[in-house]
């Protein structure tokens, strides 16, 4: 077997290997979140997430004040703790889905590569 052979044997089964995980993520956004978190940008993910938590629990808390509040200024300003804090909670989603789809459309272009790699060195034979 011949160099050449070798690296398309490697390569058929790359491609195969990366078809398969494509394929496996693309069921359902909880895989593709864990395969997020494979990747180099965890680290920013794993805070996003986390101080989108922190947003989540500080709306709640301004929401149990607001409700139990009697003066109209404590009620503004609780009111507008909910409302930023609810944006901040909405606008970090935003970016970490926002970030997934961006994930997917990578993988999908490294698959499109892989084929057309297959396919060009298909019509040299």
């Amino acid at each position: 077997m011949n160099i050449d052979q070798q690296i398309q044997q490697a390569l058929n089964e790359e491609t195969k290997e990366f078809q398969q995980n494509n394929e496996r993520i693309n069921a359902n956004p909880f895989k593709q979140m864990k395969a997020g978190f494979k990747g180099s940008m965890k680290w920013i993910y794993i805070q996003v997430i986390f101080y989108s938590a922190l947003f989540f629990i500080g709306m709640i808390y301004c929401a149990y004040r607001f409700y139990h509040e009697q003066e109209p200024k404590a009620l503004l300003a609780w009111a507008v703790g909910i409302i930023i804090l609810a944006l901040f909670t909405q606008i970090s989603k935003l970016w970490y889905w926002t970030e997934l789809g961006h994930n997917r459309v990578i993988r999908e272009m490294k698959l499109l590569e892989l084929q057309i790699a297959q396919m060009a060195e298909k019509q040299e034979k």
